[in-house]
């Protein structure tokens, strides 16, 4: 079980990394949908796939009004977007950190409930913040994309694979 838990932990942190460059958004706009549907005849809608390296990049660009949009979707009272957006990158670095702290606090109780607190605390608040926002009164539909979630339930896994190490090391004693 040891040598289980010693592996999956590297394992979520590389799913947490390579989903960071997935999709997390998906944007069509409704808008631009229907005046194509009237001047084609087609509803050929406006696709844009945004990952989370991507954000950053967009929102300090000159077309930064689309991602900052989003941005206030989900926060609606953020100031400076385009400059805390590059925040961000910093989802793989803490899953990166949090392998790091489990390397070498492992046998540490209280490491590994702050871990597992952490993990869990991430997704809840997370999957909160995306179920109470309501995605469906936007010109622009917005859907949340695989890269979100593969993040989340990777920090959920962290997260309780640090609570079973802590049960282990109560147990022991």
């Amino acid at each position: 079980m040891k040598k289980l838990l010693s592996l999956a932990m590297p394992i979520l942190a590389a799913i947490v990394i390579v989903a960071f460059f997935l999709p997390w958004v998906n944007v069509e706009s409704a808008a631009v949908s229907a005046v194509s549907k009237v001047l084609t005849g087609k509803g050929a809608a406006v696709v844009d796939n945004i990952s989370a390296f991507d954000v950053p990049i967009l929102a300090n660009s000159s077309e930064s009004r689309l991602i900052i949009s989003i941005i206030k979707i989900f926060n609606p009272n953020i100031t400076n977007a385009d400059k805390k957006s590059f925040l961000i990158w910093g989802i793989p670095l803490l899953a990166m950190l949090i392998v790091i702290a489990n390397r070498i606090l492992g046998k540490n109780k209280i490491a590994n409930l702050v871990i597992g607190i952490l993990g869990v605390v991430i997704f809840a608040v997370a999957l909160f913040k995306i179920s109470t926002t309501d995605l469906d009164k936007l010109v622009i539909q917005v859907n949340i994309g695989i890269g979100v979630w593969l993040t989340l339930y990777a920090f959920l896994g962290m997260g309780i694979l640090s609570v079973v190490e802590l049960m282990q090391l109560v147990k022991k004693k």
